[in-house]
């Protein structure tokens, strides 16, 4: 029962909303280059969005806190009323959780989740593809949509769908998408819809 109610409300993330589609671009790639090379200059910003998670029969959603630094990071849950449900903090000594369970700590955020819920979820990877680009290392595939931004994205085993994305200061970034653990079945099948309402690049 503990492991199930940590992994319901710690699989959850961020936020978005539909818009009408945009023109094709002449060179899809050339822009994607561009852009993928100003996202990776993004250093920190914050995202305050609202999730859905489906695993092992169970789900829920959750409103999300997420301010990335450099080197660190703190990610907060509520639930109704603005209740905080779980507290998690990472950085180069390791992660911290707090929930209403007690207190967690562990060498980092993915081993730390995985300890407390048998689940490998994708903390390392999410602070990338939550910006529409992948994350280091091998990517198996990728597609782009008609304006040179990423429509999909397989990697780490998992799946990414980028249903839409909104204007900021800082150029186009996701609003709406889906990551699915890839490959697998029943208990071990991860969906997890996010949709961002707002996002603060610095």
């Amino acid at each position: 029962m503990m492991r199930t109610w940590i992994a319901v409300v710690l699989v959850v993330f961020m936020t978005g909303c539909a818009t009408l589609p945009r023109p094709a671009v002449r060179h899809p790639h050339k822009v994607w280059v561009a852009h993928r090379a100003r996202m990776v200059a993004i250093r920190a910003f914050r995202v305050s969005a609202e999730s859905g998670v489906v695993a092992d029969r169970h789900g829920g959603t959750l409103l999300l806190r997420w301010v990335v630094r450099p080197t660190a990071y703190q990610m907060t849950g509520f639930g109704p009323f603005g209740r905080i449900i779980f507290r998690l903090r990472a950085g180069p000594a390791g992660a911290r959780l707090r929930t209403e369970r007690g207190r967690f700590q562990g060498v980092s955020a993915s081993r730390l989740l995985w300890r407390l819920t048998g689940w490998r979820l994708p903390v390392s990877g999410l602070r990338f593809w939550i910006l529409g680009i992948p994350a280091p290392g091998p990517v198996a595939e990728h597609k782009l949509d008609r304006e040179g931004l990423l429509a999909s994205l397989s990697q780490a085993g998992w799946s990414i769908r980028y249903r839409s994305y909104g204007r900021t200061a800082r150029g186009r970034l996701p609003r709406f998408l889906t990551l699915t653990r890839e490959g697998v079945s029943g208990p071990d099948r991860i969906v997890v819809k996010i949709r961002i309402d707002r996002w603060r690049v610095t």
